[in-house]
C-alpha cells in the first residue's frame, strides 16, 4: 500500500521502471549502494548520513535526514528528521516504528516487538524499519514548544507520519530496486495515535497497524491530568501532590481494589481482566480513633475524584476515570498522577508536566507561554478543546481503511497511569458499533502500566499475529502473554472476551 513521491527523477525512475513485488517468502538482498544516498537533496529532503552499520549481528543501511528542514515560529529551526534502517537481508516488508510523548528526538529505528525483550526487534527480523521526531526537535518531550508553530503542530498531529512514509518508501526503491510487498505501522502512546490517525488519515499507507496503549482521547486527557493533580493537593496535608499518598498507601489501596475485583472475571489470579468493576475507596477510610492502615476523608474523596474523572459545572463528564487496581511501583501513579516534587514546587508528575506544556502552546490559539495550569478552570475549557482536531484519535471511520484490506490491533494495559483503560475500551465499543469486527482486535493486559512496567503480565508479540493475519488471512484468536520472568502465563482475549479456567488451562469467555 506503501506510496512513493520521487525524490529525484533522474535517479530513481531506473529503479521504478524494474519495480516489481518481492518474492513472499524470499529474503531480498539490498543491492543498492548505501553512500549513494547520502547528500540526496531533491524535493524537499536532505539526507545528512548513509552508511553500511552492523549492530547485535544485523547488517543494515543506515540513513538520517529532515525533511522540510525551514525556519519558522520564534526563528527556531523546524524540521521533520527521521532514520530509516535498510537491512541487508530484507524481507520484503516496512514498518514505521511510533513515536512518544509530544515525539521531539528521532528514536533508533529498530522496532522493539517485546519491551522486555530488546533484542527482539522488527528490524533483526528483516523489515525496513523507519522513526521520526515527527517535526521538530527539543529538550523536552513534555514542554510542547513547537507549539508556537502552527505547522509544527500539524506535522506532530498528523503529517509526519505521510511525509516519512512517503519519502522513505523513494529511498527503500533506490536501495532495493522495487517496493515493499507490505507495510506495517506500530507504536504505543503517541505512537499508538499516530497509527490510529494514519488508518484514518492515510487508509492505503499501511496493511497493518499495531497501536498500544493510544492517546486518542488527548486534549481531554489533558484536562485529566490537571483534574488529577487538583484533587491531590487537596487531599495532601502539606499542599504538594506527592504528598497526597505514600507508597505503602498506594499499594494498599492497590491490593485492595485487586482483592475486590480479581474474581470478577473467574479467576482469583492476581490479575483484574474486568476492567469495569469499581472498588469503593471509602471502604479503606479510617474509622474514629484509627491511624494506621487506613486513610483519610481528603484521601478517600481524592481517589474517588480520579476514578470518577473530571467533570464540570453542568455534570458532564470530559474523560473517563481511572482504576484504582495495580496503580502502586515507579512506573504507575508516583511517576504519572503523584510525582515526587516537595512541598511548594511545581509537580513533577509526568501528566500534570504534559498538562502544563499543553495549555501554554500546543493547545492554545495563541500561544500562551506564560499560563499557570494550576489557573486553569474546567468550565472555561472550549479554548482548549478547539485544538484537538489536529490531535483526536477518536474517529471511528474506518472504512477507507477496511476498504484497502488494512488491519488493526490494539493493546492497552488495564493498569495504564496516564490514559485510562476505560476511556479505551469506551471509544472500543462506539468502534465495534460502527464496524463490527472483522478487521480489528482489541486485548487488554491485566496489570500492566504505560506501554510496560506494572505488576501484571509483560511479555507478548503483537506484531506476528498481525502479519499472519495481514499475510495469510488468518485473523488472530488470543495472544499469549506472560510476566518478564515468565513465572506466569495468560492468554488475553479480544475485548470484551477475558481469560477463565477451563479445565488445566485457560479459554476466552465474555461472560
Amino acid at each position: 500500500m506503501l506510496t512513493r513521491i520521487l525524490l529525484s527523477t533522474a535517479c530513481l525512475l531506473p529503479f521504478a521502471a524494474h519495480a516489481q513485488s518481492p518474492n513472499e517468502d524470499a529474503a531480498i538482498t539490498g543491492t543498492g549502494d548505501c553512500a549513494a544516498l547520502l547528500g540526496v537533496a531533491a524535493f524537499d529532503t536532505i539526507v545528512s548520513r548513509a552508511e553500511e552499520v552492523t549492530e547485535a549481528g544485523t547488517s543494515f543501511c543506515l540513513v538520517q535526514g529532515v525533511i522540510e528542514p525551514r525556519i519558522g515560529a520564534g526563528g527556531r529551526s523546524y524540521g521533520t528528521g527521521f532514520e530509516l534502517r535498510l537491512p541487508a537481508d530484507w524481507n520484503g516488508r516496512f514498518l514505521f516504528q511510533g513515536g512518544g510523548g509530544w515525539d521531539g528526538a528521532v528514536q533508533p529505528a529498530v522496532g522493539v516487538i517485546d519491551r522486555t525483550n530488546p533484542d527482539d526487534t522488527a528490524l533483526s527480523r528483516g523489515f525496513a524499519v523507519a522513526s521520526t521526531d515527527a517535526g521538530h526537535s527539543g529538550d523536552s518531550p513534555t514542554d510542547g514548544w513547537y507549539g508556537i508553530d502552527m505547522k509544527a503542530r500539524a506535522d506532530n498531529g498528523f503529517n509526519s507520519v505521510r511525509l516519512v512514509t512517503e519519502r522513505t518508501a523513494d529511498l527503500m526503491a533506490r536501495f532495493y530496486g522495487t517496493d515493499p510487498r507490505h507495510s506495517y505501522f506500530m507504536g504505543c502512546s503517541n505512537g499508538g495515535r499516530q497509527g490510529m490517525v494514519s488508518a484514518v488519515r492515510l487508509p492505503e499507507a499501511f496493511d497493518g497497524v499495531l497501536s498500544g496503549a493510544p492517546a486518542l482521547d488527548l486534549t481531554p486527557a489533558i484536562i485529566a491530568w490537571n483534574w488529577n493533580t487538583r484533587a491531590l493537593i487537596d487531599a495532601a496535608e502539606d499542599g504538594a501532590p506527592a504528598s497526597a499518598f505514600t507508597d505503602e498507601e498506594l499499594a494498599m489501596v492497590s491490593e485492595a481494589a485487586v482483592a475486590a475485583c480479581d474474581a470478577a472475571d473467574g479467576a482469583e489470579d492476581g490479575l483484574v481482566f474486568d476492567t469495569s468493576c469499581t472498588f469503593e475507596p471509602a471502604t479503606l477510610q479510617c474509622e474514629a480513633g484509627q491511624t494506621d492502615g487506613c486513610l483519610s476523608e481528603a484521601q478517600v474523596t481524592a481517589l474517588e475524584k480520579i476514578q470518577a474523572g473530571p467533570s464540570g459545572a453542568d455534570g458532564e463528564v470530559l474523560y473517563t476515570g481511572w482504576p484504582l487496581a495495580d496503580i502502586e511501583g515507579p512506573s504507575g501513579w508516583r511517576a504519572w498522577i503523584l510525582g515526587r516534587a516537595p512541598a511548594g514546587a511545581a509537580s513533577d508528575a509526568v501528566g500534570f508536566s504534559f498538562s502544563q506544556g499543553w495549555m501554554r502552546t500546543v493547545g492554545s490559539t495563541p500561544p500562551r507561554p506564560d499560563f499557570d495550569a494550576m489557573t486553569f478552570d474546567i468550565d472555561d475549557r472550549d479554548w482548549l478543546l478547539a485544538n484537538e482536531p489536529v490531535f483526536a484519535a477518536t474517529s471511528t471511520d474506518y472504512q477507507a481503511f477496511a476498504d484497502n484490506g488494512g488491519k488493526v490491533i490494539w493493546w492497552h494495559g488495564t493498569a495504564d497511569p496516564a490514559f485510562s483503560v476505560r476511556d479505551f475500551t469506551g471509544w472500543l465499543e462506539g468502534f465495534r458499533a460502527a464496524n463490527g469486527r472483522d478487521f480489528s482486535r482489541a486485548y487488554l493486559v491485566p496489570g500492566m502500566h504505560h506501554c510496560g512496567g506494572g505488576p501484571g503480565l509483560q511479555s507478548f508479540d503483537g506484531l506476528t499475529p498481525l502479519v499472519e493475519w495481514v499475510e495469510n488471512g488468518t485473523p488472530p484468536d488470543a495472544l499469549t502473554a506472560s510476566m518478564p520472568d515468565g513465572s506466569l502465563e495468560r492468554p488475553l482475549c479480544d475485548y470484551p472476551a477475558h481469560a477463565v479456567p477451563e479445565g488445566d488451562g485457560f479459554t476466552c469467555s465474555e461472560g
